[in-house]
């Protein structure tokens, strides 16, 4: 078995060519405001880009565009007379065109009485003079900046703890600065000698009354701007920290900064050393941006020219602290991506909102530095958008009924399309399909292997399975760089067994397919139950067909509901680059980072011991401490057993995987054009079926045992089994023959039977199925196999015991539904400390991965001898027949017990044809 695939470097080479060329470094935000309660849509609102000067209102539709936002964290916010604020937090790096919508909940509080006085009151007037010199501060811009609307402010003081609040923003009247600062007060706690308050603010330039007015403000704003985080941060991201009137510092290893000096030079090089920060800088995740990890607390020195600094008796700058919790992510423009984990104190904390700047500000003079400039946005030439268009594949599913009830197994057939045909089958080889509820959560998400454009599926519905319309979700990550509008959706109602669906109305003649050039011939018309059909194809060759036989009688064909292929995006529509954030996968992969002790990125080896495929692959990281193993072929539930060491082959253990990324779940926008009628009987829903009458039933033996003999023994990974029996128990007339059979009779629940050469095992409990075996999930030494037979590989004398499981567990996925037979040989109990998987030493690490669904072929009875055909358990199925994949021209299928019409619908594409037959008792 090959576990890799080759990627298509012809591919990668044309979309890394495009993306280096082409890099956009702004994106666009358009939605509608709406009305949380009414769902009418809200006019005129304000939305804007919180602490910038960046904003629009709504129109009478309610619909706003915000452009020409920088890559990178945002906050847009959204304010109304009559509402409570409303904000989103994004993130883009790629993304040109984002829709987000909004709604705001109507503020209903009662306005209460109020008594007019001549008398002021004199507590809350003391409380706003300390609300407001703690979040105006006390530098001499903040006398020039005042609060308009202060009678919106309510405070409450317990214990010498003043709380501020208020239902509005804000207005402040800054004339150091010419904005009016409309700020939503989030918190805000205020004692003797701390202040805590958080908040979003929209900023409106004012217009100057004179030049002079103007100058004024030009020069406040460099001195608002200068000795802030932003002004830190933007000298560290253009290397100019020195330059800009920095210096960094850090306290000594066990020096105690309580016991810090008024003489900043005599206690230089001993008691706080000199750092370079500009070393401590990394590139970032996109152009624009960069990462910094501050080893330790960090004291700054900034040379103001418009301050005089008091901390130290000889250095007159002004002295900050700042400490970060984690890595601090800042643009070139000084914003800080992640501001909760940075903490700032001395002089740079000072700065509050009367020298609060928009995140959009910066001084003239400073405005041309030193970094790369990349157009944005760039439109493609005819040739290029052929290019791109021809990228473009899609996922087509089709479901073998139209509607669904709980406690059924749902069949889907998949298919892969291509823009280009020539581009077939040279792109994804992964496919993600989910399973989502009427609420939009995801219930499921399975990995398929694409094989020659096919893949195929089933969903169990749980008897409990609350009562909707669901979704069927598909697409591949590939699909994802052209937006989510390429995914697939298939609408999939679930109903009562009483009812039964048809269409609400008749459908355009345009929509019906039954005038396709495939034919359908039964040898009979009517037939007898348990009777066998046989259907011949004319009008095509048969390559891929999808067959599906419902009985009609209770399961309708719904159109409406069926699946039809959706429209590729024009070659016309591709007028920029799409980011291409997604690479197309030909298999699973895993990837992440290596830190060394000291939790900082580094060189490594890496080797990953893939246990099912027996498999050994080696990786190593590149200097930022990532590694990337891409192409896996594995099924299932797997283990990995996995370990990192450096160059000098020591142990490293701290291996951070990455977490996959998917799609948000967006309510769903397709009409329906259905309606839920009653039945006049209930459908049966059966799924389990007799043995044959000639299968040797063993019944169930209870035993009890006493284990006397002390042994090493390994934990399993899914905890303490059910039952096991060890290898002294188990009959030596049993060397040679299936290790299975050692369980008969020692097991309760465990049910074994042996006919026609074949051992059948069910363990009661497991979820068994008309459409498919009851067989529990084989393992050996913790790695699945196969089946049974497999397990005649196992030599006997090695056996060191063997576990059941009789209910399954969430780690063997649907593999596991059946219950867990798992034998446990010799070589795997020996201690720890003996083992070595692969070369791996015996601290290797162990990681459970998500592999592609292994999906068994839909078990169709086979009347065709007279024991099974005599069975007395009913047979009465509403999916008669199932063949996802059908590649010739003709087929055959038995009936069930049920009698009445049976439908038998063949698919080709968007083309189908159907034939009814006749069934009696």
């Amino acid at each position: 078995m090959t576990l890799f695939y080759r990627q298509n470097f012809c591919l990668i080479f044309f979309f890394f060519f495009i993306i280096s060329s082409i890099s956009a470094q702004t994106f666009s935000v358009s939605g509608v405001v709406r009305d949380a309660k009414t769902a009418e849509v809200v006019p005129f609102a304000n939305v804007f880009i919180a602490n910038t000067t960046k904003g629009t209102t709504t129109n009478e539709k309610g619909e706003y565009t915000l452009t020409k936002i920088p890559f990178g964290t945002v906050v847009i916010s959204v304010s109304m007379l009559g509402y409570a604020p409303a904000r989103q937090t994004i993130r883009e790096e790629n993304v040109t065109i984002k829709e987000i919508d909004f709604t705001l909940n109507p503020n209903e509080q009662e306005l209460s009485e109020v008594k007019v006085s001549s008398s002021r009151d004199k507590t809350w007037e003391k409380q706003f003079q300390r609300f407001s010199k703690a979040i105006l501060g006390e530098t001499p811009l903040a006398k020039s900046c005042t609060i308009k609307d202060s009678y919106l402010i309510d405070f409450e003081e317990i214990k010498g703890i003043l709380k501020a609040t208020t239902t509005r923003p804000i207005e402040l009247e800054n004339l150091a600065l010419g904005y009016r600062v409309f700020f939503t007060l989030t918190s805000f706690l205020l004692s003797n000698d701390e202040i805590q308050y958080q908040g979003y603010a929209r900023f409106e330039e004012l217009k100057p009354v004179s030049e002079k007015e103007q100058k004024n403000w030009i020069i406040n704003k460099k001195m608002a701007f200068e000795g802030s985080d932003r002004h830190l941060f933007w000298s560290l991201a253009n290397q100019k920290l020195k330059a800009e009137g920095y210096e960094a510092f850090v306290d000594a290893v066990g020096f105690n900064p309580a016991n810090r000096l008024g003489n900043f030079y005599g206690q230089l090089g001993k008691s706080i050393l000199s750092i370079s920060l500009d070393s401590l800088i990394k590139k970032g995740r996109i152009a624009n941006e960069f990462r910094i990890k501050l080893p330790k607390r960090i004291e700054l020195h900034f040379a103001s020219p418009y301050f005089n600094g008091q901390f130290y008796r000889d250095d007159n700058r002004m002295i900050s602290w700042v400490e970060a919790s984690k890595d601090l992510d800042f643009n070139d423009n000084g914003v800080i991506q992640n501001p909760k984990d940075l903490v700032v104190s001395g002089f740079m904390s000072n700065k509050r909102l009367a020298e609060m700047l928009p995140l959009d500000y910066l001084p003239s003079e400073t405005t041309q530095r030193e970094i790369p400039q990349t157009k944005t946005n760039i439109e493609l030439d005819s040739t290029t958008q052929k290019s791109v268009w021809r990228l473009q594949e899609q996922v087509q599913l089709s479901t073998n009924k139209s509607y669904y009830h709980a406690n059924e197994n749902l069949w889907f057939s998949g298919k892969m399309l291509y823009a280009d045909v020539s581009m077939s089958d040279s792109i994804s080889k992964v496919v993600y399909v989910e399973w989502i509820n009427p609420q939009n959560e995801l219930i499921s998400r399975q990995k398929y292997r694409v094989d020659s454009l096919h893949f195929q599926g089933m969903l169990n519905l749980p008897s409990n399975l609350l009562l909707g319309n669901y979704r069927l979700r598909a697409y591949t990550k590939w699909m994802l760089n052209f937006g989510d509008s390429t995914i697939f959706e298939h609408i999939v109602p679930v109903i009562s067994p009483k009812q039964y669906i048809a269409e609400r109305r008749p459908l355009d003649k345009n929509n019906v397919t039954n005038n396709s050039s495939i034919k359908l011939i039964t040898d009979k018309k009517t037939y007898q139950s348990r009777e066998k059909i046989i259907v011949q194809i004319e009008g095509l060759k048969a390559e891929n067909l999808i067959v599906s036989v419902t009985d009609s009688m209770v399961i309708r064909r719904v159109k409406s509901l069926e699946t039809k292929a959706k429209s590729f995006l024009s070659v016309s529509s591709f007028k920029i680059l799409p980011a291409f954030k997604y690479l197309a996968e030909t298999g699973l992969t895993l990837s992440g980072k290596v830190l060394d002790k000291n939790k900082k990125p580094t060189l490594a080896n890496l080797v990953f011991y893939f246990g099912k495929a027996q498999y050994t692959v080696t990786a190593q990281t590149d200097t930022e401490g990532r590694f990337s193993v891409s192409g896996i072929q594995l099924s299932d539930t797997t283990d990995i057993n996995y370990q990192a060491t450096d160059l000098k082959g020591r142990l490293l253990n701290k291996i951070l995987f990455d977490i996959e990324e998917f799609p948000i779940i967006k309510s769903s926008v397709t009409a329906l054009s259905f309606e839920i009628k009653d039945l006049n009987e209930t459908v049966f829903i059966e799924k389990d079926i007799d043995l044959p009458k000639d299968a040797i039933h063993l019944d169930e033996v209870s035993i009890r045992t006493k284990r006397t003999e002390k042994q090493f023994v390994s934990k399993p990974i899914y905890g303490n089994p059910d039952f096991t029996v060890y290898a002294k128990d188990m009959g030596p007339a049993l060397i040679g023959m299936n290790p299975v059979l050692a369980l008969q009779g020692k097991v309760p629940g465990v049910q074994i039977t042996y006919a026609d050469g074949r051992i059948k095992v069910r363990i009661r409990g497991g979820q068994n199925s008309i459409e498919g075996d009851s067989a529990p999930l084989y393992l050996i030494d913790g790695f699945p196999v196969e089946d049974v037979n497999s397990l005649l590989s196992v030599n006997f004398d090695n056996i060191d015991r063997i576990e059941v499981l009789k209910t399954s567990r969430a780690m063997f996925g649907s593999r596991g539904a059946n219950g867990v037979i798992a034998i446990y040989t010799k070589s795997s109990v020996s201690k720890p400390s003996e083992r070595n998987i692969a070369g791996l030493k015996a601290s290797a690490k162990q990681l459970t991965i998500i592999g592609f669904q292994e999906v068994k072929p839909f078990f169709s009875p086979n009347y065709g001898t007279a024991q099974v055909k005599e069975s007395s358990k009913p047979d009465m199925r509403t999916t008669i027949f199932w063949q996802p994949k059908l590649s010739k021209n003709t087929f055959s299928f038995h009936a069930a017990d049920n009698a009445g019409v049976y439908r038998i619908l063949v698919k080709n594409g968007n083309e189908t044809s159907e034939v009814f037959v006749e069934v009696k008792r």
